[in-house]
């Protein structure tokens, strides 16, 4: 009897192991706040837009929306919600990720909680991302995405989406330069370009150009949007930005309130 005791004290001290080393390989390895470049424990990032005066001074807020992102312990959003500016929700989506710390999905709701949509993602078991589902705000499919790719930095690379009949509609490619997306392409289901944008950043990582070609038929149009950085926090995370038009005008200014967790709140 004693012998069959040391023996199950043994398997119960391999099974602890064993669920250990499980959890040592289920590590996070995928992070928004580092691909987004932004620094210390972040809780929360709520984003507040504002008018701009014939001056390119802060005005009034503007009516809508307050944005507020939630990011879980591991650095990943969890969590959207759009407010008014009387505090009404007006869009919210709730994200799940995978053990990795991969996007995997979202549920989405519009004004008075009403459903608007959902997706998943699948994954496979080398952790690179499958078929994509999107549905409608019935539960019913909409469109799926094949041939996704991703980088080392779990950003998606490629994809090609598919009616919920199955025909092919239309195929996306990004590229990124660590972690900083450059640029972004849409097609055709006949590989006629849809779109495309490309981006610049400063030294701090934040993106100062936007530049998006959309293709209409035959009609081209381009939109160049630049970024200046007007005061950070103590960490050095932006705290204010001001967004100028392809003339170079003021057109709005967006505020940042960053929470951190407890570990990096301000003295």
């Amino acid at each position: 009897m004693r012998n069959v005791l040391i023996i199950m004290a043994g398997l119960f001290v391999l099974a602890c192991n064993n669920q250990e080393d499980k959890k040592a390989e289920k590590k996070v390895k995928y992070s928004d706040l580092v691909n987004e470049r932004l620094n210390g424990n972040v809780q929360s990032v709520e984003e507040t837009p504002y008018q701009v005066d014939s001056a390119g001074k802060i005005g009034n807020m503007d009516s809508c929306c307050i944005d507020l992102v939630e990011y879980d312990e591991n650095g990943n959003a969890v969590k959207f919600t759009s407010k008014d500016s009387k505090g009404t929700v007006k869009n919210q989506s709730v994200y799940t990720r995978h053990e990795t710390g991969l996007w995997i999905g979202s549920t989405d709701t519009k004004e008075g909680g009403k459903p608007s949509g959902s997706m998943k993602v699948g994954v496979d078991d080398k952790g690179q991302y499958t078929v994509a589902e999107a549905f409608d705000s019935t539960g019913k499919l909409d469109v799926y995405y094949t041939d996704t790719k991703q980088n080392e930095f779990g950003q998606i690379l490629g994809w090609k989406q598919y009616d919920k009949d199955s025909v092919f509609r239309m195929q996306g490619e990004a590229t990124y330069d660590k972690g900083l997306q450059m640029g972004f392409t849409t097609k055709d289901s006949v590989g006629k370009l849809k779109s495309s944008s490309s981006f610049k950043y400063n030294d701090k990582g934040e993106q100062t150009e936007a530049l998006q070609t959309n293709v209409i038929k035959d009609s081209t149009t381009t939109k160049v949007t630049k970024y200046t950085y007007d005061s950070h926090d103590e960490i050095g995370n932006w705290t204010q930005r001001t967004t100028f038009d392809d003339k170079g005008k003021a057109i709005k200014i967006v505020k940042r309130v960053y929470t951190y967790r407890k570990d990096e709140e301000k003295k």
